[in-house]
């Protein structure tokens, strides 16, 4: 059995362009720069024969995945999972001010080492999130659709394809990841 899945980042909001956080907690609109950047995605997946997408419930990747999912005329289902990490307190700061309050989380989630046990004051660790994304895969494994869409955020996308060995340090937005999976085998696509 093979299914491929696009997965891909939201666009663009004004939290992105000021560098401040988001996080689940935060339920920022897309900008018109995003809208943009949906629209552009929509291009890239037009000839992908994508049955279904399925989406963060957060505003920035469900109206994405309303914009690609319109153009190709296919249905969307919302899985909770697929939201953003849980950052807890830095949730709204920016990242410089999150890089002074809480210096030594700040420089060891950004270390090479990955510490995937790492987390902000009531936040979710890497681990977690990726552990949540890759239950979300585990169930859409058993779906009927050969080839699916998954609209969801930076962090998430990033532990989960950490996964799989690739380690994406910079993720635009609307970045789009290919993973294709047969009789147990994951292979990963940088689109």
């Amino acid at each position: 059995m093979q299914k491929v899945f696009y997965i891909f980042r939201h666009g663009e909001t004004d939290y992105n362009k000021e560098r401040r956080w988001q996080g689940c907690g935060i339920d920022a609109p897309l900008n018109s720069t995003g809208v943009e950047q949906a629209k552009q995605l929509t291009a890239t997946l037009a000839n992908k024969d994508i049955q279904i997408i399925y989406s963060s419930p957060l505003q920035r990747a469900l109206k994405t995945a309303h914009i690609v999912a319109d153009s190709l005329n296919i249905p969307i289902k919302i899985i909770p999972n697929l939201r953003e990490g849980n950052f807890g307190q830095a949730e709204g700061m920016l990242k410089t001010e999150i890089a002074i309050k809480f210096k030594d989380i700040f420089q060891e989630w950004y270390s090479d080492t990955n510490n995937m046990d790492i987390c902000f004051p009531q936040g979710e660790t890497k681990h977690q999130m990726q552990q949540r994304m890759l239950d979300v895969l585990d169930q859409l494994i058993k779906k009927p659709e050969t080839v699916v869409s998954i609209a969801s955020h930076g962090s998430s996308i990033r532990y989960l394809l950490m996964h799989f060995g690739y380690q994406p340090h910079k993720m635009q937005n609307t970045a789009l990841y290919r993973l294709e999976y047969e009789d147990g085998i994951w292979r990963l696509e940088v689109l």
